[in-house]
């Protein structure tokens, strides 16, 4: 058996395409031929190997890359979404039906407004009232959170009117229902017929909005959403008698179609429909990953999360206990450190990456001014101009490029080829070593 193993080695070497071999094994050369021919053989099959190992690195640690785009006159570029929340600037309106208790209203108030304007902290739960432990969270929240039409009152995009709460529409958040334009989190009104497009034939797009309540504005990408670890610079409180005018730029990140073919480990972004594990929103993006971390560590710290928490408030949510232990713990669930970072200090390290899709936008002009009458705010966002460069994210190394990498090598150190992995079962099986019958298969 061993023979005739060693007879078909040396019919394989003899009979092999493979560079060098069939000198190798022919034993009318001369030995010092035969040795130059395995030795240049060895010799190029490991650099053939160091080869493949170094394409494989490239195509595991640098497939993608970032290049600057700048054929700016047919972009189309797109409008943050602006989301508007209310704040607890005054007090709410209180319901003439509401049932105080005269020695506790004071207390039932101040809890109730911490309830509708939960913001991570309840001090009124550390009050001694009896009558607050019975409370409906959710009643209340329903009850004094405003909707839409109470708090927006005239809108304008480009100058021209349009319907506000056609527009803005109830995006829950981890402040409770906010109201937002051009989000990709709500569900859009077939009625609104506004065209947010900006390109060189609409250019640069500006809305305007008038608000009757203390407000908080957020501009963000589309697939974002507002959360407490939002940058500040995208964020503005506006109260009564105030306005804003606030001007910011765009740099858009378009990408390569190749870039949702490779691995989310490698290109370190998700695109909005990579949705794995997210509870709390329907689109990937940053923001709406922190959110989903924030409701996993409130459950871990203190078995439960908040009443205003999109999709577990609808299964279960903290009692007043509750709302105490988030409270102990403000400073661990409402801060972020990067990984790495921040180990000896509160906070969370939420394993969160970037949205492949998410534009940078830049304040530029932040102007405040007093409005023509103090129950109302007014604010204007617009955009200073089209952008004139964006980057783009491209595959530098594909499936299809380390193949064509792999196969040049193997071609040029020892001639190899897909079809000489089958050569190798073929000659060793099948093959008839000099000497026999010949017999073809």
């Amino acid at each position: 058996m061993r023979i005739k193993m060693k007879q078909r080695l040396k019919y394989y070497l003899e009979e092999s395409n493979l560079h060098g071999l069939k000198y190798a094994a022919d034993d009318r050369r001369a030995w010092f031929v035969r040795a130059f021919w395995c030795v240049t053989f060895i010799v190029s099959f490991g650099i053939m190997l160091l080869l493949f190992y170094k394409s494989w690195i490239q195509f595991e640690e640098n497939a993608i890359s970032f290049v600057t785009e700048t054929t700016y006159l047919h972009w189309n570029t797109t409008f943050p979404a602006i989301s508007v929340c209310p704040i607890t600037g005054t007090e709410p309106e209180w319901d003439e039906n509401e049932e105080f208790t005269d020695d506790e209203i004071d207390q039932q108030k101040q809890f109730i407004a911490d309830l509708v304007f939960f913001t991570g902290n309840c001090y009124s739960c550390y009050d001694d009232c009896e009558s607050c432990k019975t409370m409906n969270f959710t009643q209340k929240v329903l009850r004094y959170r405003k909707e839409c039409k109470k708090i927006i009152i005239g809108c304008k995009w480009n100058k021209v009117d349009f319907d506000c709460c056609e527009n803005f529409l109830p995006l829950e958040t981890e402040y409770g229902v906010c109201y937002s334009f051009n989000s990709m989190h709500t569900n859009k009104n077939i009625k609104s017929t506004l065209d947010l497009t900006m390109n060189s034939n609409s250019g640069p797009g500006e809305i305007w909005f008038k608000n009757k309540e203390d407000i908080r504005v957020y501009f963000h990408a589309p697939e974002d959403v507002p959360f407490i670890n939002s940058d500040p610079d995208q964020r503005k409180d506006v109260m009564l008698g105030e306005t804003f005018n606030i001007t910011i730029s765009v740099i858009e990140i378009n990408n390569d179609e190749n870039v949702k073919n490779v691995p989310v480990y490698k290109r370190g972004c998700k695109f909005p429909w990579e949705n794995e594990g997210l509870l709390v929103h329907k689109h990937y993006s940053y923001s709406a990953c922190v959110v989903q971390c924030h409701a996993e560590n409130h459950i871990f710290l203190c078995n439960c999360t908040h009443h205003l928490m999109p999709f577990y408030n609808k299964i279960e949510y903290c009692n007043r206990e509750g709302l105490r232990c988030l409270t102990d713990n403000f400073e661990t669930v409402n801060r972020l450190h990067a990984k790495g970072s921040g180990l000896n200090k509160p906070g969370l390290v939420c394993d969160c990456l970037p949205s492949c899709i998410e534009p940078e936008y830049k304040v530029v002009l932040d102007k405040k001014g007093s409005a023509m009458k103090s129950s109302e705010n007014e604010v204007l966002i617009n955009i200073i101009g089209l952008p004139t460069t964006r980057f783009k994210r491209i595959v530098l190394r594909s499936l299809l490029d380390l193949v064509v990498s792999v196969g040049g090598t193997a071609g040029l150190f020892i001639g190899a080829s897909l079809l000489s992995i089958f050569e190798v079962f073929y000659l060793l099986r099948f093959g008839q070593p000099k000497g026999k019958k010949n017999k073809y298969y």
